[in-house]
């Protein structure tokens, strides 16, 4: 887990590998959600938010 977090901004920089890390930053923050939901909420909401802003 802690390697995906490592490997996901520099996935981002790269048009060839963005939708992937855009897709696997998804998949993180909805599971770290699910595990402590009421700490992580705007946490991940936000992150999300600025992965698809970034991806845009």
């Amino acid at each position: 887990m802690i390697a995906a977090e490592i490997a996901l901004p520099p996935a981002l920089l790269f048009s060839q590998t963005m939708p992937y890390a855009v897709a696997a930053g998804i998949a993180m923050h909805i599971a770290f959600t699910c595990l402590k939901p009421r700490q992580l909420v705007t946490f991940s909401g936000l992150t999300l938010g600025t992965y698809l802003a970034f991806a845009a």
